[in-house]
């Protein structure tokens, strides 16, 4: 697993702003789950910023959030439209799908159907 670690960051500096503020178990984690050393960043950084745990770590990775905030190509005229703080909002807010994988998706399903879902999700999940 080192080996892994170092041959991934071979052509960089390994500083403490990222990679260390991670615990090993983050790293292991990445190291099994993404491909390249950018997206092994990025998801360092979201796992700093919003706090995850391993686990949650590991879901965002298996949803492929990384795929879809960075890579997913959104096409948008706000940067044109908008003036600055609000065309970064307005970008922003694209950058976060949301991602109802536990909800069980049936071909008939209509809004009210998923709506109700997710009502009746809340309510059985405990609160921690």
């Amino acid at each position: 697993m080192c080996f892994g670690f170092a041959a991934r960051f071979s052509d960089r500096k390994i500083v403490q702003e990222v990679l260390a503020q991670i615990t090993w178990y983050h790293n292991v984690a990445l190291m099994d789950k993404v491909k390249t050393a950018e997206e092994h960043i990025w998801y360092a950084n979201a796992t700093v910023q919003n706090g995850w745990s391993r686990n949650v770590l590991v879901h965002q990775i298996e949803s492929r959030l990384y795929q879809r905030q960075v890579l997913a190509n959104k096409v948008t005229n706000f940067e044109h439209r908008l003036p600055s703080p609000q065309s970064e909002l307005a970008v922003q807010t694209m950058k976060d799908p949301y991602v109802f994988d536990f909800i069980p998706f049936r071909e008939d399903m209509l809004e009210r159907d998923i709506e109700q879902a997710l009502v009746t999700s809340s309510q059985n999940t405990p609160v921690s």
